[in-house]
């Protein structure tokens, strides 16, 4: 199993704004937009895969796309790996096998998993992930086109005529500037969760300029436009159909999207483990999706999981734990592949409370925490030490000797003199180590067993916690109102965008949901004004420095505590041809499985026992 990344340099290309315009990556393929696109862009295109185009050097891309149009044609982004898993098949049924019960669909104003796999399928956005190559640029979705204004204060998006929704209804604008609004300011949602992600925003400027053209704006010049428009969670959803069912219908109606697929009549949401999902047949891509149904399973149970996929009643399941990885790598049959992850493993200190308002206690606790512990115990070794707060490998992580000068962020030479230290501390700021503190975890076999770990580590310190354990939707919505207790343990790291504007803003900006200690502290003036600075820089060395500012300042104030660095690995059976690994599972691209097909000619293949290399995007 490999602990590497992939090359840098290919992630550096697709963290920057201006990777995610076609024009360079493309060169002369490119054609400009005009206001209304040609009546050839609009039709239907058929899967045709070529070859990946090469990206240009980030330096190169930042000079030449301001003010660019950009209308990438299909057959530059659309590449499955046709030399690995054979030419695209049609027909049958993919089974995805995932962990969340399926209990509610309101990605928008509840975001979690779970309400993200009900979405996707169903879903566009205006530009979305490249479900072949998550280092790639980002690909048109309900957005054929865009534009970069030449002063870098607004965006320009495309739309494609004759978009249908599930309901028969045209898709317009209209659909999309309401979308974007209401994400903005929140209203009629409980919490809005692309409000603090889409940076910059100003409403005044959001506007329709006809039916089929888009108008973003931004108070001030931003460096990364696009990037936020990627998240699974930016879908449009249909503006009618919100007003008419207000959050009731997000939380529970998944039948009026434009996506790929459609919800099968006759279902509810969370009165079952799995979730129908049948081909669309007016998709505005023809010749997808590739299967005719696609099956979506929350199985809470890990060793339930693991049987079904087994058993051969789920097609691909996306690992929870080594032990599953090891039987699947072992199977004959099973594909399994793995691949460092964007995501940590968190344990975040509440400032709100005494003493952890302390910055000497919230670092001696840091000290006590032994990351190769972790490693070993909660992830059978197969994870990562990390220097900072972006991923291991990633371009944008510290410099060891930056990370190393900042007491308990490097493996220390000998942990029980580190904890011994950390200790003396405690006792010289008057820690009462008589009190039992809260640690507040969601209720997943996965989350309870790593916050196991934590708590174990804090008892090594003398700090005894009780678990405040939380089902989903009431975890996600008390972490994000300052309703937990003293340490809260939860997944951290980039949320899907190895990029320190879009990735660590989304933990570290006071006005985001996943910044754990707001609302309720001061925003830290000095991390808004690197965030704010970085938003508008374009030089990629400029740009790592302020990266690497913010992420000193957050690690000298030790807001939280990333103990370590998992791998993600998924399995699936042979048949399953297309698919394309992600270092996470969150991105949209990935999620929507429109981009996989099922081939029969291959159900009885053997030979894959150990196969951890060759599938596409994995190690």
């Amino acid at each position: 199993m490999s602990h590497l990344m992939r090359n840098p340099a290919a992630i550096v290309f697709t963290l920057l704004l201006f990777t995610l315009l076609f024009a360079v990556a493309c060169g002369s393929d490119a054609e400009p937009v005009p206001t209304t696109a040609p009546a050839d862009t609009q039709a239907k295109q058929p899967v045709a895969p070529t070859a990946v185009p090469q990206a240009a050097p980030p330096e190169d891309v930042a000079i030449a796309t301001a003010g660019t149009k950009v209308a990438p044609s299909f057959e530059s982004y659309w590449t499955p790996d046709t030399g690995f898993y054979g030419q695209p098949v049609y027909g049958g049924t993919l089974r995805i096998n995932y962990e969340d019960p399926l209990e509610h669909a309101n990605q928008w104003g509840a975001n979690t998993g779970a309400a993200e796999r009900f979405r996707a399928p169903a879903h566009d956005q205006l530009i979305t992930h490249n479900p072949y190559d998550s280092a790639a640029p980002l690909i048109p979705d309900l957005a054929l086109g865009w534009s970069i204004d030449d002063d870098l204060k607004g965006v320009t998006f495309f739309l494609r005529e004759g978009v249908k929704w599930h309901n028969g209804a045209d898709f317009i604008c209209e659909d999309a500037r309401f979308s974007l609004e209401t994400m903005l300011t929140g209203e009629g949602l409980t919490l809005s969760y692309m409000k603090g992600k889409l940076h910059g925003a100003d409403l005044g400027a959001l506007a329709c300029l006809d039916d089929f053209t888009l108008k973003y704006g931004f108070t001030k010049p931003s460096a990364v436009p696009l990037l936020a428009f990627g998240e699974g969670a930016s879908a449009i959803f249909n503006k009618e159909w919100f007003l008419e069912g207000g959050e009731n219908a997000m939380f529970q109606d998944v039948s009026v999207g434009t996506g790929p697929f459609i919800w099968a009549e006759g279902q509810e949401v969370g009165a079952s483990d799995s979730q129908r999902f049948e081909k669309n047949p007016d998709y505005f891509l023809e010749g997808l999706p590739y299967v005719d149904e696609l099956v979506v399973f929350g199985i809470l149970d890990e060793g339930a999981q693991q049987a079904a996929q087994l058993a051969h009643q789920t097609d691909w399941h996306w690992v929870r734990n080594f032990g599953q990885y090891d039987a699947y790598v072992d199977h004959d049959q099973m594909m399994t592949v793995i691949r460092a992850t964007r995501s940590s493993e968190n344990v975040w200190l509440n400032q709100r409370n005494a003493p952890f308002d302390n910055v000497r206690v919230r670092q001696a606790i840091k000290m006590g925490f032994d990351n190769v512990a972790g490693i070993a115990v909660t992830l059978d070794g197969h994870g990562s030490y990390g220097l900072g707060l972006m991923p291991p490998g990633s371009p944008w992580q510290l410099d060891q000797a930056d990370a190393c000068a900042i007491p308990a962020w490097c493996e220390p030479a000998d942990m029980d003199a580190q904890r011994a230290e950390a200790i003396q501390i405690l006792n010289e700021e008057n820690f009462d180590f008589d009190k039992e503190y809260v640690l507040t975890v969601e209720s997943d076999e996965q989350r309870v067993g790593r916050a196991i770990f934590a708590q174990e580590q804090l008892r090594l310190l003398g700090i005894k916690t009780d678990f405040d354990t939380i089902e989903s939707v009431a975890f996600e919505r008390q972490a994000a109102t300052g309703g937990w207790g003293d340490f809260l343990s939860t997944t951290g790291g980039v949320s899907g965008i190895d990029d320190p504007y879009i990735g660590l803003g989304n933990y570290y900006r006071c006005d985001s949901l996943d910044n754990f200690n707001t609302p309720g502290t001061a925003c830290d003036e000095e991390v808004e004004a690197l965030f704010a600075e970085l938003g508008g820089t374009i030089d990629p060395k400029e740009r790592k420095a302020l990266g690497d500012q913010i992420q000193l300042r957050v690690m000298s104030e030790y807001w939280t505590i990333p103990f370590l660095w998992e791998q993600e690995a998924v399995a699936f059976w042979p048949e399953v041809r297309g698919y394309a690994h992600f270092p996470s599972p969150s991105e949209a691209g990935m999620r929507r499985f429109w981009h996989m097909w099922i081939d029969p000619a291959h159900l009885d293949d053997k030979g894959n026992k150990g196969q951890v290399t060759g599938i596409p995007g994995g190690e």
